[in-house]
């Protein structure tokens, strides 16, 4: 068992309410495991090129109440740019420096990494087109 992390979308001054179901469509969400705000900062610091994760953690903040069984947490606008900005020729790269900073409680190879950055590029580059906002969900 392991801890849910999608990425989503969502457009709107509210803060939405995550299901899995049909208001997200499958282009508009990626659907992971164990990526908490931690990880995520882990890797929104890689993207940057500096920063430690640990003060990255708070360019996540929580939008839910934190008593909550689930969590839904803003992704930064930066992270959003970035992602959506990664080229084919720099992803290798940074697939290995977010298993590198990650090691510890992923234990994921560079490999698996560049396919969940693959993935957020794409998410992130429909979020710019389409004028929308990244979350990050996380449920035990």
């Amino acid at each position: 068992m392991g801890i849910l992390s999608d990425f989503f979308l969502a457009k709107g001054p509210t803060t939405p309410k995550y299901d899995c179901g049909p208001a997200f469509p499958a282009e508009d969400r990626c659907q992971f495991k164990n990526i908490t705000p931690l990880e995520a900062a882990g890797v929104l610091c890689v993207l940057l090129g500096d920063g430690d994760r640990i003060e990255m953690i708070d360019a996540f903040p929580l939008l839910s109440p934190a008593e909550a069984e689930e969590w839904t947490m803003s992704v930064p606008e930066g992270m959003v740019t970035a992602l959506a900005g990664l080229t084919d020729a720099a992803l290798p790269d940074k697939a290995g420096q977010c298993a590198s900073v990650t090691a510890e409680e992923l234990q994921w190879s560079a490999e698996d990494f560049q396919e969940v950055l693959e993935q957020l590029r794409a998410l992130a580059r429909r979020a710019v087109e389409q004028g929308k906002s990244m979350f990050l969900w996380n449920c035990l």
